[in-house]
């Protein structure tokens, strides 16, 4: 029952990345492109037939970043900004991480939400600190954010100030290496403290709290795994999974506390 409340949580808040998974992974790798058709039918040249939007995405990711990027997927169902092409880009130096974007099929204007990502992992170092004596030292915290794109102008905000002024919400999922023995009691009152520290820290927007504990094998392969099972909408459904994690609950920041009580987060946890 939690975790189908979890899973609705989820949706009601809006930050489950909807990618087209029938979509064949096209392009990989490709740092430049012929100007042909791909067998979904999607023109690399814009409607006049003029230039390569591909290019034109790669390019506008290099010069917002400082790195070069390749395209991981064409296509895709996340939200589209201005009825564009899509496509899913990677930094080359790290293939794990994404971003979504899309090019304006005339102008060939990029939008981009790579700034989520660097964001998402500022905080998450930030809270992993602000955590350890709650928790213990054996924790990982990964923040997401709703998509919101062309934030790359705040690349040199605090990522605290970030979340709040260019964020529409998100999630922070807490990652606890455990060995199954786990008195809910005690960790709902942990759960309950480090959120109201949250809002002391200014993370008062909607937000949910999803933490799991995790076996040690999964908790060693977080950050190998977290950033594709984000991208294929897949967080929930892996940690929820009995052999994965042994137990987990969630709470929720909703007008600038915490929604539940101590006994409302035991409550919700799965077993």
């Amino acid at each position: 029952m939690a975790k189908e409340k979890l899973k609705k949580k989820y949706m009601m808040l809006g930050i489950v990345i909807m990618v087209g998974i029938g979509i064949t992974l096209s392009g990989c790798g490709d740092k430049k492109s012929t100007g042909s058709s791909n067998e979904q039918g999607i023109s690399d040249l814009n409607e006049d037939g003029v230039k390569n939007y591909k290019d034109a995405a790669l390019k506008a990711l290099e010069e917002r970043y400082g790195e070069e990027f390749e395209i991981k997927q064409v296509g895709g169902t996340f939200t589209s900004r201005v009825h564009g092409k899509k496509l899913i880009c990677n930094p080359i130096s790290n293939p794990d991480k994404f971003c979504f974007v899309e090019v304006d099929s005339k102008s060939l204007e990029v939008y981009d939400d790579y700034t989520n990502r660097i964001m998402e992992i500022k905080l998450g170092k930030l809270l992993e600190e602000n955590s350890k004596d709650i928790f213990g030292v054996d924790v990982r915290i990964k923040p997401t954010f709703d998509t919101v794109y062309d934030k790359h102008t705040f690349l040199g905000m605090e990522p605290i100030e970030f979340f709040k002024e260019n964020t529409l919400g998100g999630a922070i999922h807490i990652f606890i290496k455990s060995d199954g023995n786990i008195n809910k009691s005690e960790e709902s009152i942990k759960v309950e403290k480090f959120i109201n520290r949250l809002i002391t820290l200014g993370l008062d927007e909607r937000s949910i709290v999803a933490v799991w504990y995790c076996n040690k094998d999964v908790y060693s392969n977080i950050d190998s795994e977290f950033n594709q099972l984000q991208l294929r909408n897949n967080v929930t459904k892996f940690y929820n999974a009995s052999e994965n994690s042994y137990n987990g609950t969630y709470a929720e920041i909703k007008d600038n506390k915490l929604k539940q009580s101590v006994k409302e987060i035991e409550d919700n946890f799965d077993y």
